[in-house]
């Protein structure tokens, strides 16, 4: 964004907008850095448990995209606690192509029937 761009939004800003700049520009709102309580690494079980999805439906999830797992030991899968976090918030999309056909997996995961065994892939 441009400096012109950047004064035109500043002149179409709400009276909230300004006194968050305001707030800004004085040093009142200092940016909050929120701490991780817990481990970085879920296991699959733990992993499940946070989203409330089964450990199928969390598979599923990895093959479509949605989740990377980390190997830790051979045959050893762990979930960075992080994007189960954004999962869980909605900021996480499919990534991949890896299961083309199942749509946007977080729109799904989001969904009254997101544990419906019709979206598990076997």
């Amino acid at each position: 964004m441009n400096t012109d761009e950047r004064l035109k939004k500043l002149l179409d800003a709400s009276p909230e907008q300004l006194a968050a700049v305001d707030g800004i520009l004085e040093r009142r709102i200092t940016e909050t850095v929120q701490a991780t309580h817990g481990p970085l690494l879920l296991g699959m079980s733990a992993s499940a448990e946070f989203l409330g999805v089964s450990r199928a439906t969390l598979w599923w999830m990895i093959k479509a995209g949605l989740l990377q797992k980390v190997e830790v030991l051979p045959d050893s899968f762990r979930l960075r606690r992080a994007d189960l976090e954004a999962v869980a918030a909605g900021r996480r999309t499919c990534r991949s192509e890896a299961a083309p056909g199942f749509g946007d997996a977080a729109q799904r995961l989001g969904s009254p029937s997101h544990r419906d065994s019709s979206l598990v892939a076997a």
